[in-house]
């Protein structure tokens, strides 16, 4: 894979997803093992609810209407791109 990851990258595989992460399935193991027994003196940091923000800053949400066939063209384009309409 090499490079800087991309959200519109697909991850397709365990051995891809360990490398962009810096860890070996021994390693996971071995830390599953200590939480699982309650020997695990890791910690997390804050967790809340919804996806993980890609921006520093606040965003904000919009909402318009467009003609059926301007959705149809949106839509066959980000079909086309591997995407949803919001991407």
């Amino acid at each position: 894979m090499g490079g800087t990851w991309s959200y519109k990258e697909e991850i397709t595989n365990r051995g891809e997803i360990n490398e962009l992460f810096g860890v070996t399935d021994e390693q996971l193991d071995h830390m599953s093992e200590e939480y699982e027994s309650g020997n695990w003196e890791g910690g997390v940091g804050m967790v809340g609810p919804g996806r993980p923000r890609i921006h520093d800053e606040e965003m904000e949400t919009i909402s318009f209407r467009l003609t059926k066939s301007r959705m149809n063209t949106i839509d066959a384009r980000a079909k086309r791109n591997g995407e949803t309409r919001s991407q």
